[in-house]
């Protein structure tokens, strides 16, 4: 029986940085809710961003945003963990000598950055939509913030790579997306967040279906045994899923919802709809 289902956004139900969601995906998701199973929207996005995506369906399904940061639940905060200001700002200091790059801080009422460059300001955290702000300093915010996330215009990996050795032994540190890399507290992740909700919700890891994509994702795979990598993904992504989906492109997570939806005890015996179980060779410990 499945109780609860979890999906990425960017990269798994729509492109990064896009809201423009098949409005099919709302339509199935009210009427798998009233079949009591709970829904739960886990992005690296901010709450309000989140929010642009799932307006219509807010007040059946959880938000998890931030990278787990923040649980919303009909439109109210369940949970925030924040970040410790003063270490926030000497990650600031750094990340501002970090060439090309740009820095956004997220709190629970909106996401900020002192960016004058419209090309990032707008261009960039403009399709995400949801409550942003260009502030005059970014570090009078640092005591209200849950997330620090620096975008790359050149790609994540390399700044992920310094940031993750000066830092990762007290931050949990991730890729989010090609351009992004997202600091947050190490218990702030979508998998601990998962792991509340499943507690919130009564449903066990084999009662949970999680769909992702990049490797902030991997935590929450690992709570699900219905996990699903997308087939975009990278190879140690889908090593720490059951299952693979097909892309955004062609509106895979959509289609197992639909069989989820119209045949679960089908689902149940072949999650993939292949003709046969492959969890035990598809999925790495």
């Amino acid at each position: 029986m499945i109780k609860l289902i979890v999906s990425d956004i960017d990269g798994t139900l729509v492109p990064e940085g896009n809201t423009d969601l098949n409005p099919e995906y709302l339509e199935v998701i009210k009427k798998l809710t009233e079949k009591g199973i709970a829904f739960v929207a886990a992005s690296g996005r901010h709450a309000s961003s989140i929010h642009a995506v799932f307006q219509p369906v807010s007040e059946r399904i959880y938000y998890v945003s931030d990278n787990g940061a923040c649980i919303e639940k009909n439109g109210k905060e369940e949970r925030a963990l924040y970040l410790p200001a003063k270490e926030l700002r000497e990650l600031l200091y750094e990340a501002r000598k970090m060439e090309g790059c740009y820095v956004m801080f997220s709190a629970v009422d909106g996401f900020y950055t002192d960016a004058k460059d419209e090309t990032f300001s707008e261009g960039v955290l403009g399709g995400y939509k949801g409550n942003k702000s260009v502030v005059e300093d970014l570090e009078a915010y640092a005591d209200k913030s849950i997330k620090m996330a620096i975008y790359c215009p050149d790609g994540a990996i390399d700044i992920y790579k310094e940031v993750n050795k000066r830092w990762g032994d007290r931050f949990s540190v991730n890729i989010s997306g090609d351009r992004w890399v997202d600091i947050n507290l190490q218990e702030a992740t979508k998998g601990k967040a998962v792991a509340w909700i499943q507690q919130q919700t009564g449903a066990s890891p084999e009662e949970t279906v999680v769909f992702g994509d990049n490797f902030n994702d991997m935590s929450m795979l690992k709570q699900a045994h219905y996990s699903f990598a997308s087939e975009l993904s990278h190879p140690d992504v889908k090593a720490a899923a059951h299952y693979q989906v097909a892309s955004w492109k062609v509106d895979g997570v959509l289609a197992v919802l639909k069989r989820i939806l119209e045949n679960e005890e089908a689902f149940l015996e072949d999650p993939e709809g292949t003709g046969s179980d492959t969890s035990e060779v598809n999925h790495a410990e």
